[in-house]
């Protein structure tokens, strides 16, 4: 391979491997602001002596919604992103020749494992869109027993 070639394909990896961490890093940023505004909220009226009155339940499940769909549409979209950006990082390390035997070394095993050939489907992204799924649920319930129950 060109050694050109190889240069513009580590630049291009790096940068690929520096936007996977930055996607990370805000999915668990997000998933955790919201778990702790939710928490906080619930916990200032669990707090509160006087039962909500509808109106303040209604405008409460309002934000909750709100702020649950508008950071799961923004998951999702962080999501597409991540595995647009892997399946570029591995057509790069394909084209490296990182996923063949005895490129590097006299080693049968390629530097990198065949397993990340398969098909990328971001699961562990899945599993924070669940988390902050089940605190905005968990929150609303919170919030109409409070109101009903006082």
């Amino acid at each position: 391979m060109d050694g050109e070639k190889t240069q513009v394909l580590l630049a291009l990896r790096a940068t690929s491997q520096e936007s996977l961490r930055e996607m990370r890093a805000r999915v668990f940023s997000i998933v955790s602001t919201a778990i702790t505004l939710f928490t906080v909220l619930i916990g200032w009226l669990v707090q509160k002596q006087s039962k909500p009155s509808l109106q303040e339940t209604l405008l409460f499940v309002c934000i909750i919604l709100l702020f649950w769909i508008g950071n799961l549409l923004i998951l999702l979209d962080i999501r597409r992103g991540f595995v647009n950006t892997m399946r570029i990082s591995v057509r790069v390390e394909k084209a490296l020749q990182l996923y063949e035997s005895k490129i590097f070394d006299d080693d049968d095993e390629p530097l990198f494992p065949r397993s990340y050939l398969k098909p990328i489907t971001a699961a562990h992204f899945k599993k924070f869109e669940l988390i902050l799924s089940f605190s905005a649920v968990a929150s609303i319930l919170i919030l109409i027993m409070k109101y009903i129950w006082g």
